[in-house]
């Protein structure tokens, strides 16, 4: 969504008439545990900055939280916005890749949003992109984007 949208939102919807706390402010732990919500929020904000977090207590107040977000913006088109991101070669869904390597390869040099799935079909690893040679990831990525990750890769004047 970061790659596509300008604004994004998390609404979270907790049940009116009940006591809603995450944790009490003076026992926050600065540790990162997989299991706690508290440490996935946190992941999320430290990894999206720009994600804006709304909360709601009642279907009534999302509506409401909705009109105000929505109020004089044009209504999508639900075409456009399944659309959105992916080209004309009809892209696989990114679900069908493991998201902690692909995270990890889209920052590189020579990497983009549109070409990082060929990595991923081609190379079963990190490891094995980088053993591959230049030509072999010129035909994955092209010469220009293929020459940019090949001298991140193997240009100790670059670490």
């Amino acid at each position: 969504m970061i790659a596509h949208y300008s604004y994004m939102v998390l609404l979270i919807k907790f049940v009116i008439n009940t006591s809603f706390s995450l944790q009490a402010i003076g026992s926050l732990n600065p540790e990162i545990a997989l299991n706690s919500i508290n440490s996935q929020l946190k992941l999320l904000v430290l990894t999206f900055p720009r994600l804006h977090i709304v909360w709601s207590s009642s279907p009534y107040e999302m509506a409401s939280i909705f009109a105000k977000l929505k109020c004089d913006a044009a209504v999508p088109d639900v075409d456009c916005a399944m659309a959105m991101g992916q080209d004309s070669c009809s892209v696989e869904k990114e679900s069908i890749y493991a998201q902690h390597p692909i995270a990890l390869l889209q920052p590189l040099p020579g990497v983009t949003l549109r070409n990082y799935q060929g990595l991923a079909k081609k190379y079963k690893s990190i490891s094995d992109i980088c053993a591959a040679s230049q030509d072999d990831l010129t035909l994955v990525l092209g010469a220009e984007a293929a020459a940019k990750l090949y001298k991140f890769i193997h240009d100790s004047s670059s670490k």
